[in-house]
């Protein structure tokens, strides 16, 4: 049996040790048919990118030629290979490694990584090049780097940047918006990274490819880089990164030949499914992360896992606390409470962040979308109406309004989940209901919480939702009508 590829992120690797290959590269074919050589897409976290970026890497590389066929022989790109197929040297940078702890590092930490891709370069292709090494200052030594280098390769680079704006991201969900602007735009050091690159696309770089999650330093490096074309919302592209339904097909049809696909498949598409990044495109795609942890975490044991978020998901997503915390708090926790009732939310797509300026509720909504906390509903009248894109997303939003609970009424949660499974065992919901009417006695003095039917709807569904026994459903249809609230048991 094929393996799962959950974590694996080398596109060699997956093809030599006998993992299961989703094939992604018709859309190589298609980047290259554009004709835009320098390229910016952003996606949520865990969706794939490093991994594409991975078979980018291995497809252009002048080094791989001779292992072409073993690669990429039976993907659709080795059935249609393209004119620049093995045609350059690869200068890769990942700055996902860039550490945001300690504020006084993270220059020092970006300067490693680049010193570490330019060492990394030239051990790759054994290639001897004199350039000045500028102490304290990588950018200037991989200006002189790349000066140099072009003199002594026969052709051009392909430049590949994983997770441009990781530190940023991190910094601005973690710590504060000033400190985000100290970083990132005072010091400007990214801006500077991004000049020295734009210097060398008319020369020694022929292409570029960047990843990342948000648009939230864009505008913070425009005036460094501004050639690129930021291709996250082209309508060809949708279905680049995460897997469609029929690659979900494909994968459950090789890893879990004995289950009833079809069954199987409509309980994934309600856990991890409902991506759709742009309203040009029809088609929705699952987390690629989600979805290969539930199947290596069925095989396990034959049963779907108890917890329906990765550990790796959820600890990327800890950082709604602080995303709720930007700006304008209490806009943020009215569009957090109108989201857990089960609101679209009408808005538009923000295309660059400048928190320098006012940040609206659309750049707000913008960056819930960004980062995969909502998703592209429709669009109507010229709006973007956004929505939570599946049960596993609504899960961290009601694990994050229970904390706000908590810390408000420092009631013990595990009671409350007691009470929940008495409903559940026994049918008996007199003690949730003591639960409740506790939580809404001590908040009753807290002026900022509307004690209305939708809040104490999100109370009672957040607190449904501390379970992993049962599933919750909003207006869930039944023979006479709609029930406001139902509790279903996973089976």
């Amino acid at each position: 049996m094929s393996r799962i590829p959950y974590g694996v992120s080398s596109f060699s690797r997956l093809q030599k040790d006998n993992y299961i290959y989703i094939d992604k590269t018709k859309h190589i074919e298609t980047l290259e048919s554009y004709g835009e050589p320098y390229i910016f897409f952003l996606r949520p976290r865990r969706f794939g990118k490093t991994l594409f970026l991975s078979t980018l890497e291995h497809y252009y590389d002048i080094q791989e030629k001779e292992n072409f066929a073993e690669l990429f022989g039976d993907l659709y790109i080795g059935q249609n290979k393209t004119e620049l197929a093995n045609n350059y040297y690869i200068l890769k940078f990942d700055f996902s490694g860039v550490e945001t702890s300690e504020p006084e590092k993270i220059y020092d930490n970006f300067n490693h990584l680049i010193l570490e891709a330019i060492s990394t370069f030239i051990n790759k292709y054994q290639i001897e090049v004199e350039y000045r090494e500028a102490p304290g200052s990588a950018i200037a030594t991989l200006s002189s780097f790349l000066e140099a280098v072009q003199y002594e390769i026969d052709n051009k680079i392909y430049l590949l940047i994983d997770e441009y704006d990781h530190f940023a991201n991190e910094i601005l969900s973690f710590t504060s918006i000033d400190r985000f602007e100290d970083t990132v735009s005072k010091q400007g050091f990214l801006r500077k990274f991004f000049e020295v690159i734009k210097k060398k696309t008319g020369s020694i770089i022929d292409r570029l490819f960047v990843t990342g999650v948000s648009p939230i330093t864009l505008d913070s490096m425009t005036s460094g880089f501004n050639i690129a074309k930021n291709k996250t919302m082209d309508s060809n592209l949708n279905t680049m990164m995460g897997f469609t339904e029929k690659e979900a097909r494909c994968l459950i049809k090789q890893t879990l030949p004995d289950y009833d696909l079809d069954s199987m498949l409509e309980k994934l598409k309600e856990y991890y499914d409902g991506y759709l990044f742009t309203p040009r495109a029809s088609e929705r795609v699952f987390n690629t992360d989600m979805l290969l942890y539930y199947v290596s975490e069925y095989l396990i044991d034959n049963t779907e896992p108890s917890d329906l978020i990765d550990s790796n998901i959820s600890s990327d997503y800890s950082k709604l606390q602080n995303l709720f915390s930007l700006k304008d708090k209490k806009q943020n926790y009215e569009i957090l409470e109108d989201i857990l009732a089960g609101n679209d939310q009408r808005g538009k797509v923000t295309v660059e962040f400048n928190l320098q300026r006012r940040f609206t509720k659309k750049d707000f909504l913008s960056l819930l979308f960004y980062l995969g906390f909502l998703t592209i509903d429709r669009e109507e009248d010229g709006f973007i109406y956004f929505r939570v894109p599946n049960y596993a997303v609504k899960e961290i939003y009601f694990d994050y309004f229970n904390s706000i609970i908590s810390e408000e009424t420092s009631f013990d949660s595990l009671e409350i989940e007691a009470s929940v499974v008495e409903i559940l065992k026994n049918g008996e919901i007199n003690p949730f209901i003591e639960k409740v009417e506790a939580t809404l006695a001590a908040l009753s003095n807290r002026d900022y919480i509307k004690f209305d039917e939708k809040y104490i709807k999100v109370l009672i569904f957040s607190y449904l939702n501390l379970t992993q026994l049962s599933i919750v459903k909003s207006e869930y249809e039944v023979a006479e009508g709609y029930l406001d609230l139902a509790l279903l048991r996973r089976n």
